[in-house]
């Protein structure tokens, strides 16, 4: 794949913290209030794995008022940054309820799933763990799953290093299961 500009678009419910995510990753910064992004782009130029790439970050709101607008974005996406915050599960639910449909509408196109907020994580119930995560990354067909957080920047870079990666990489094969279906011989 050969692109000029690689446009990686950032969704998810709003107030998981996508716009914190990209000022950490831009501008190594943490925006301690919230205020919707209707839209947001920002252009770098970065080199990955010996190559040099000109990406496009696009921030995009996560309400329903902006339902039309997003879409908008996503017929030229190589990659979506799918998030979900670690300590409000329902942001978790709506990735499978909401965001993958809304996603794959249009065509197939790589997905890394993101955790955001990790510095929140507290190991309660309510929270959504490591394996949830991966398990739903195998579950919707994502290309990898980060976790992280803006506030610390941790595997902010990750994340968006994941995002190129997958650009260029394409919608993986859906995983099999691990185990046996019963119906060969191996044991």
């Amino acid at each position: 794949m050969s692109h000029d500009m690689l446009n990686i678009v950032v969704v998810g419910d709003g107030t998981v913290g996508k716009t914190c995510l990209l000022h950490a990753y831009t501008d190594e910064s943490f925006k301690n209030f919230y205020q919707p992004t209707i839209y947001d782009k920002e252009s770098i130029e970065m080199t990955l794995d010996g190559q040099r790439h000109t990406i496009q970050l696009h921030d995009t709101a996560g309400q329903e008022d902006y339902d039309r607008i997003r879409q908008q974005f996503y017929k030229k996406a190589h990659c979506f940054m799918l998030c979900y915050s670690i300590d409000k599960r329902v942001t978790y639910e709506n990735i499978t309820s909401k965001w993958i449909p809304e996603l794959t509408a249009e065509k197939r196109i790589p997905i890394v799933l993101i955790a955001t907020k990790l510095d929140l994580r507290k190991d309660i119930n309510t929270e959504v763990s490591t394996a949830q995560g991966e398990r739903l990354k195998r579950t919707i067909n994502a290309n990898s799953f980060v976790e992280c957080s803006a506030k610390q920047n941790i595997n902010v870079k990750l994340a968006v290093e994941e995002a190129v990666r997958a650009c260029f990489q394409g919608v993986p094969e859906p995983e099999k299961e691990d185990r046996c279906c019963g119906l060969c011989s191996i044991s």
